[in-house]
């Protein structure tokens, strides 16, 4: 099982995210997590944002394919896509994933 988490401006767009790659069976499910604060260098400066956390569960065989919808439709130039590789759940958890994803 793969994780994605990726960091939105605002719950309008994390969640129509959410829902385009859910619908599209890049990812089983997406969870969303509204309060976080990032702060990061943005040129030249240090920023600090309230930003919403999606983390999306994939497949193996669809980790790329997800990768590629995030950077071609995220509202970001430059996006946080951070790729969990080999994570590891509960084998019925993980079995639900695989199906979910399976499905094209």
């Amino acid at each position: 099982m793969i994780e994605f988490h990726v960091t939105f401006s605002d719950m309008v767009s994390a969640r129509e995210m959410a829902h385009a790659v859910v619908e599209a069976r890049l990812a089983a499910c997406a969870n969303l997590v509204p309060g976080m604060v990032s702060l990061y260098w943005w040129e030249g400066y240090i920023t600090q944002e309230s930003e919403i956390l999606a983390v999306f569960k994939t497949s193996e065989k669809k980790a790329d394919m997800l990768e590629a919808f995030l950077l071609e439709n995220h509202p970001y130039d430059t996006p946080a896509i951070i790729r969990h590789t080999a994570v590891v759940a509960n084998p019925d958890y993980e079995s639900w994933v695989e199906t979910e994803t399976a499905t094209e």
